[in-house]
Order: structure tokens, then sequence, then C-alpha cells
């Protein structure tokens, strides 16, 4: 017994030392579940926070992508208002222009009215024989229509000018003064595209008050830009003064032919310019009573790219014994930028190849030719002006066998009929823009005073300064003081004079 507990003991102490090593080998085991679990809280953790950031680079990228777009979206809408804004710009400009153009139609409407010989706007390019054709067709097709429907419009337009000036403050004894009045009112009638019509009063006058009289009135027919006919009251003129403002009127004054007034027919043709009828006013004015005048006219009006020509021809007939007058010349010039230049020849004849039948002691026939020249400059502030004219006038057999003056006698430049002012001027006025509405002038002018180049005892030099104010458009105002001082023979003393005009027109 004692001998079984014994091996009892020993297998119980071989158990337990088994088992004793056998126990440390259970710690590792357990510890590296503890580590694959953690691995694994580790990996899962990794993932997620790879997915949040996954995560929030994708917010990060939709909201750049929306910032993209609304930047884009910004920017597409400030592109779309600057487009709006260009276009509402080129709409505005576009209307400026339109208006502009309307304005210059408009004035150059006026300008017609004021000079009837002025033909219509050649935008057809056939040649007159076709235009002519062309005029034809529309005349015959016109007979055949009913009565137009009227579509009337109706313009008020006009010009008014009143002046005052003093007399010579050098040398009158009293300070004295002196007027000059020029009205003229208008009414354009339009019945439609075709059809229109026009009629004015006018009244012009010198230290008293103008009687206002009836000055003309004429029909129209256009059916097109390149043809027009009118009937009625109608004024020609060529050659006009236009940079001397001394001598721009053309009902006094002209270098190629002063106002015509007739009552006729006038035929506008792709730049041609026809007209006829019985004088009428101051051009029906004859040597006895018994007789009337008869008128033709004809232009041709040449103008492109800044030049012009206009030829003209000019023939009135007295119908008294070979008592005609002949006009004729040429009137061209051209525009370079602000430089321009105009020229004007006109040839003036009376008593056209009289062989002393009026007066068996001496031929009728007078001859004057006329030459203009009138460049300007007008760039930025600075412009100048300039006339220089000369007439070379024959006289008649009656004028050196009675010896006459010239002015006085000679058929073609009655005393009272002005047409040549004098047989010689110059003129030069240098100018300065002064702010928006101001321009100083300094005239200097040489003045012959006379039609008869032998003479030397009129001479004068004038100088002075203008001063030219336009407050607003349409409405023009010149105040003046000028020198007068006698050259050569002349033994007049020195005058000086001052003025102011005001002119407006509508």
């Amino acid at each position: 017994m004692k001998k079984m507990t014994l091996s009892a003991i020993v297998l119980g102490l071989a158990a337990a030392g088994a088992f004793a090593q056998a126990q440390p080998a259970a710690a590792p085991a357990a510890a590296t579940t503890e580590q694959t679990a953690d691995d694994a809280k580790k990996a899962e953790e990794a993932k997620a926070a790879e997915e949040a950031k996954k995560a929030e680079e994708a917010k990060a990228a939709e909201e750049a992508k929306k910032a993209e777009e609304a930047k884009a979206a910004e920017e597409a809408k400030k592109a779309e208002e600057a487009k709006a804004a260009e276009e509402a710009k080129k709409a505005e400009e576009a209307k400026a222009a339109e208006e502009a153009k309307k304005a210059e139609e408009a004035k150059a409407a006026e300008e017609a009215k004021a000079d009837d010989s002025k033909p219509a706007e050649n935008t057809n390019p056939a040649e007159v024989a076709n235009a002519a054709g062309n005029a034809f067709s529309m005349l015959k097709s016109s007979l055949s229509e009913a009565t137009s429907a009227a579509n009337m419009e109706v313009k008020f337009s006009g010009y008014v000018e009143f002046d005052a000036y003093t007399g010579d403050l050098f040398n009158d004894k009293d300070v004295n003064h002196n007027y000059w009045t020029t009205y003229d009112f208008n009414v354009d009638v339009k019945f439609n595209d075709k059809w229109s019509a026009h009629a004015g009063i006018e009244g012009d006058e010198g230290n008293a008050i103008p009687g206002i009289h009836y000055s003309g009135a004429f029909i129209q027919y256009k059916p097109a830009d390149f043809f027009g006919i009118k009937f009625g009251d109608l004024t020609f003129s060529e050659g006009a003064f236009q940079a001397y403002y001394g001598y721009d009127d053309p009902t006094y004054y002209a270098a190629g032919m002063k106002e015509h007034d007739i009552r006729g027919l006038q035929i506008d043709l792709a730049g041609l310019e026809l007209g006829i009828g019985l004088g009428r006013g101051g051009n029906d004015r004859c040597d006895n009573d018994d007789c009337k005048v008869y008128n033709a006219h004809v232009a041709y009006e040449f103008d492109y790219a800044g030049q012009h020509l206009r030829p003209f021809f000019d023939y009135k007939s007295y119908q008294e014994e070979e008592h005609n007058e002949l006009h004729t010349g040429i009137d061209a010039g051209l525009s370079i930028g602000g430089f321009a230049f105009r020229a004007v020849y006109g040839f003036h004849a009376d008593y056209l190849a009289d062989s002393k039948d009026v007066d068996p002691n001496a031929d009728m026939t007078s001859v004057a030719h006329t030459i203009l020249a009138e460049p300007t400059f007008d760039v930025a502030m600075f412009q100048i002006k300039t006339s220089f004219f000369i007439a070379f006038i024959g006289e008649n057999d009656r004028n050196e066998i009675e010896g006459q003056d010239i002015t006085t006698y000679d058929p073609v430049h009655q005393e009272n009929d002005f047409e040549i002012p004098e047989y010689m001027f110059a003129y030069i006025e240098p100018a300065i823009k002064l702010g928006g509405f101001m321009k100083l002038g300094i005239p200097v002018e040489f003045h012959t005073n006379t039609l008869d180049s032998d003479k030397d005892g009129t001479k004068t030099i004038d100088l002075g300064a203008r001063l030219y104010l336009t407050p607003v458009e349409h409405l023009n105002m010149t105040a003046f003081g000028m020198l007068d001082i006698p050259v050569g023979e002349n033994e007049d003393k020195v005058g000086f004079k001052l003025g102011f005009e005001t002119a407006f027109d509508f």
C-alpha cells in the first residue's frame, strides 16, 4: 500500500509538473488572438479613415466644382451683361447716328429749299441716258395710276437774322447806327412718298422794318432718288461766295451767277438739272415796260468722295432786239481731311452778238470773266478761311463814247443790280476755338471797292476781330470791331465801326 501510494505521489508530481510546463504556453496564444483583433480594429479604423478622407475629398471636389460652376456662371452673367451693355451702346450709337443722319438730311433739305438749283442726289449708278429711260417709264406708269392716297406731313422751318451796326466812330460827328433784318419762313408739305409741295414768305431790309412778302411756291413729283420734277416758283444761282462773310448772300452777289427767279418747270435727272420758265421779280426787269424775260438753266452735278464738279449754263432772253444774256462757268472743289479747296470760273455776257442794232453808234455787248478761289483749313482748335476774287470786266463802246462810269452804266452791272461786288478783293481770317461755343477770328481784308480797275483812290485794308458765339445749336451770334484803313491814292481817313449780328434757324 505504501508502494502504491508512492507511485501515485510520483505520478501526481509528474502530472503537476507537466501541467506547470503546459500552462505558460497557453498565454502567448491568447496574446496572439488579442493582437489579431487589435490589428483588425486598426485596419477597420484605417479603412474608415480612408473612406472618410475620400468622402471629404469628394465633398471638397464637389464644392470646388460648384464654386467653379458658380464662378463660370458669374463670368457668363458678367459677359452677358457686358454684351447687353455693348449692344445697348451700339444701339444708342446707331440711334445717334440715325438722328444725326436725319438732322443732316433735314439740313440738306433746308439748303435745297434755299437753293432750288441744287439737284437731287444721284443714287442711281446708271448714266443719264439710262436714267432718262427709267424716268420715262415711271412717268408712263404713273399715268395709269389712280388718285394716290394722301398721308400728309407738314413741316415748318425758317431763318431769322437781325443785326445792328455803328457808323464811323472815328469820323462821324454824331454816333450813328444802322440795321439789317432778314426773315424767311417756309412750309413743306409731304403728301405721300412721291408728291410734296413748298411755300414760303420772306422779308429782307436794311434800316427799316422788312415788309413780309410771298417768296415762292412749287409742287414736286419725285418717284425715285435720281429723278424729280418741280413746277412753280424756282430759284437758280451758281458759284456763290461761301468763305467771305461780307458777300455770302446770292440774292445780291455771286462769282458765277446771282439768284434768278423764274416761274416754270425743273427736271432733276441723275445729277442733271434742267429748268425753263418765265422771269419773276427782279429777274423780269427789262429796259422798257413791254418786254418780258424768258429764262433757261442747265447744270450737271458731279460729286464723288469729297470732290465736286458743277458746270452750268443760264440763258436769258429779254425779247428785245438782240438783247439777251448768258451766264456760264464751272464750280469745282475737293476736300481732304481738314483741308478744302474750292474754285469758281464764271462768264457773263449781255447783248450777245450785238451789231449796233440797239444803238447805231455803239456795240452794247458787255463781257465779264470772274475767278474765285476759296481754300480753307479746319483742324482741332484752329481754322483758316480765305477768299481771293478777281473780275475782268470789259467796257462796251457806249461807255467809252459817253465816258460813263462802268458802275453806273454798264448794262451787266447796274448800280442797283449787284452781282460782281468789286473787281478784286482778298480775305483771310485765322481763328481759334475757345471753349465749347466760342471762336475768335482775326480778319484781314483788301478791297478795291469799285468795278473800274483804272481807279486807285478807293482801295482799303480792313483789319479787326470777330467773336463768334454758338451757345446752342442753330443759334449764332457775332460781335466785331473793324478798322477801315485807306491805301494807295485813297485820301479818306482811317475809320472804325462796331457791329453785332444774331441769326437762328428752325
